[in-house]
């Protein structure tokens, strides 16, 4: 307890070891809120501590010192000396220096994707408990300040989680870094944030920062093309040997030259002749602006009226993701789509939920309802809650788009 009124004379701070560090104070003032002196640096064994910043009614003050070598940090309880009396120095042991002073553990699904929010508690080496909160701001992580090193147990808890499988983790004295960051996976059906930028997942559920980007880049490109010169340069060479020029060879890879004309080779038949008006790929006539089936946007006609009714029974057609190329007939009034339950079940695309929407009619119009997924449901690229469905609109369920039809 420091004493009211008293001024603090600074006392010698020595270490054990000689080497580079970084002191500070952790206090309270009188109104009891907590305090942070401002850094001070020093190299060697000793050094006399500035306590000028203490106030004359501060208590509960803490001196830290950081080890720059190491990352690791000594903490000791900082009692000012009596009135008229000499200050003790203070003398901190190698064994001292035991907490680390940023840990951050990145709380992550089994498949490597952050957990959305959650709220972490951990025993540290010297069996003190040390709490944290995950919110979607946080990408997943729960840190964490002066952690003493040795064994330390993680609990994680949060909707949907049923296990923390790593449960047990070292936090090392010795690291290559100053702070220390860890990944820790869960399991169950919970809520995540899909995996940053500039990251990547890995097998395990590792997350890891891609390196070696634009050099390891440019180094394939100019491999590829180099394989590409050698190819053609061969290719010349067989074609030149055996006196087939230019011309023979376009011809023989179907391609008429500027002002050559086509002559039929004897003995084959011509094959149908091509129609300008109607499109090679979805075989639909093409309007007058030349725009077809397959070139009109979802929902619309060429001239922006809705498209009209196949007749069929009413399907999600899937066009993009997992499910490109699928079709689902929706066959009930109402009709449940998630990845675990429901009429139909998309279990090849972890970013839906496990009960993502409710598709239903009522009196010939169809409704599709948000059932509080994770990552949310789009119509023609908007974010819905409740959306009335029009034949041709897209709906995005997590990373598959399908295509309604009637």
């Amino acid at each position: 307890m420091l004493i009211p009124g008293a001024v603090f004379a600074g006392p010698k701070l020595e270490v054990a070891r000689k080497g580079a560090y970084v002191y500070w104070f952790t206090y309270k003032d009188p109104l009891g809120d907590s305090q942070v002196t401002m850094p001070q640096r020093f190299k060697g064994r000793s050094a006399d501590l500035d306590t000028a910043s203490l106030s004359d009614k501060s208590s509960d003050a803490k001196l830290h010192v950081m080890d720059k070598a190491t990352g690791n940090t000594a903490i000791a309880d900082f009692a000012a000396p009596k009135p008229g009396e000499k200050p003790k120095p203070i003398k901190l042991k190698a064994s001292d220096f035991e907490y680390v002073q940023s840990v951050r553990l990145r709380i992550v699904s089994k498949d490597g994707e952050p957990i959305e929010s959650a709220s972490v508690r951990i025993i540290d080496g010297e069996g003190r408990a040390i709490q944290s909160v995950v919110t979607p701001a946080d990408q997943g992580v729960a840190a964490f300040q002066d952690v003493a090193t040795g064994e330390i147990s993680v609990k994680v808890n949060a909707e949907g989680v049923t296990k923390t499988i790593d449960s047990d983790i070292t936090l090392p004295e010795k690291r290559k870094t100053p702070g220390f960051e860890e990944d820790v996976r869960v399991a169950g059906d919970v809520n995540t944030l899909p995996v940053p930028k500039g990251e990547k997942k890995q097998a395990g559920g590792k997350a890891a920062k891609e390196t070696g980007g634009s050099s390891g880049l440019i180094f394939q490109s100019i491999v590829a093309l180099v394989f590409i010169i050698v190819v053609i340069a061969v290719i010349y060479a067989i074609v030149k040997s055996k006196g087939v020029t230019k011309q023979d060879l376009l011809r023989q890879l179907g391609m008429q030259q500027q002002g050559e004309q086509q002559v039929p080779v004897a003995g084959t038949v011509p094959g149908p002749a091509v129609d300008p008006n109607v499109c090679q790929f979805c075989g639909q006539r093409k309007d007058a602006m030349g725009n077809c089936a397959c070139s009109v946007t979802p929902g619309t006609t060429p001239y922006g009226a809705p498209a009209p009714a196949a007749g069929g029974t009413p399907r999600l057609v899937g066009t993009q993701g997992a499910y490109s190329g699928h079709i689902f007939e929706l066959t009930a009034p109402a009709m449940v789509v998630g990845r675990e339950s429901g009429d139909i079940v998309l279990s090849n695309d972890s970013t839906i939920s496990r009960k993502h929407v409710t598709i239903s009619e009522s009196g010939g119009v169809y409704t599709v309802r948000d059932e509080g997924s994770s990552n949310g449901t789009f119509v023609n690229g908007a974010r819905i809650t409740e959306q009335k469905l029009n034949p041709g609109d897209e709906v995005q369920l997590g990373g598959t788009r399908f295509r309604f039809e009637v």
